[in-house]
């Protein structure tokens, strides 16, 4: 008899425990960044291309930050019932299904312990070998290379609809969305959970249909960083308030637009206002427009203060720091991207 009070009170314990601990987590404030890829490789004037070293030195940085790969279905998971998640999430992404997400990206996120979601056009993916399709001229992946990625586990598959059609257009969209899931299912895709809008848009209407389909979450293009938390749209609050059968917090996750091309920066000149305590650096931009943001960095590697994201195209533009009091002359200017996640230049002054 008492051994049995004693398993009864250690099973309320675990219980409670368990309680608390996902009451905590579904409590919790935190960045999940959504990033959007979609080619990696050697073209440099394209701004959906990454170069393949940008996106390894990319790679890398995200785990030295401590980063942690989650699957929408994870984040989905979270919001409805508290499903713990790493310190640092985030969500990788690829659109289209290019043959690249094989030859080249599978190596390089392995080599750094990340998964990603590549979002499937699946018209464009072939039977076999012989018939492989492409789609804005570059080669797709077919069905037999799609099924043994997803054996390996380094990647999972969503749709991007059947022809990649702009479905906020179309008067009923649902047979693009229906079409290109029952593919998936077809060809040996367990499960398939995200959907992925084509050219980012979507309505009332497309996102209803896509969860008609059989879809549980949906990315878009809005380049921004989902945040999770009470006081967020991406919360278990907004779910509860979404309307019947619809949330907007799971049907359109905002994703960080990685962009492409080649970017190099470097400085052509500098000048210090004593009397403002003003830094002037002039930086020299070769490659297509960006949008970045930059710190000032002493000479003791501290971070002094950030600038207001901002839009910056090839040529020469200024940079206007305000100087910290114990500023010497010397240290780095840092060029990142808007969203601060990958560091593009660091310039010694």
């Amino acid at each position: 008899m008492r051994s049995t009070i004693i398993i009864l009170a250690i099973i309320v314990a675990v219980c409670v425990g368990i309680f608390l601990m996902l009451r905590a987590e579904s409590g919790r404030s935190c960045p999940v960044p959504i990033l959007m890829y979609h080619e990696v490789g050697e073209t440099t004037n394209s701004a959906w291309c990454v170069p393949t070293e940008t996106f390894r030195a990319q790679m890398t940085s995200l785990r030295e930050q401590g980063f942690k790969t989650i699957m929408p279905s994870d984040l989905a998971a979270h919001l409805r019932w508290g499903k713990p998640l790493p310190a640092k999430p985030v969500i990788i992404t690829f659109d289209d299904g290019y043959l690249c997400n094989l030859t080249t990206v599978e190596p390089i996120l392995k080599e750094n312990g990340l998964r990603a979601v590549i979002y499937l056009i699946t018209d464009r993916v072939a039977e076999t070998d012989a018939d492989r399709h492409e789609y804005e001229g570059k080669k797709c992946l077919v069905w037999p290379e799609v099924l043994a990625m997803q054996r390996r586990r380094t990647f999972t598959f969503g749709g991007h609809a059947h022809t990649h059609q702009n479905l906020a257009v179309e008067a009923n969209p649902l047979p693009q969305i229906a079409e290109c899931r029952r593919q998936l299912i077809l060809h040996g895709i367990c499960e398939p959970h995200s959907f992925c809008y084509p050219y980012g848009q979507y309505n009332q209407k497309t996102s209803q249909a896509v969860q008609q389909a059989g879809f549980q979450t949906a990315v878009a293009c809005e380049d921004a960083v989902a945040t999770i938390g009470p006081a967020t749209n991406l919360s278990r609050a907004a779910l509860a308030s979404a309307e019947p059968g619809l949330s907007r917090a799971l049907f359109a996750l905002p994703r960080v637009s990685v962009m492409g091309g080649r970017h190099e920066f470097k400085l052509a000149g500098k000048s210090i206002d004593a009397g403002n305590k003003i830094l002037l650096c002039r930086i020299l931009h070769a490659g297509i427009p960006i949008e970045i943001s930059a710190c000032l960095r002493g000479s003791n590697n501290e971070q002094k203060s950030w600038l207001l994201a901002r839009e910056v195209s090839q040529g020469e533009f200024e940079l206007r720091f305000v100087l910290p009091d114990d500023f010497a002359g010397r240290g780095l200017v840092e060029i990142w991207d808007k969203h601060r996640l990958f560091k593009l230049a660091a310039i010694r002054l």
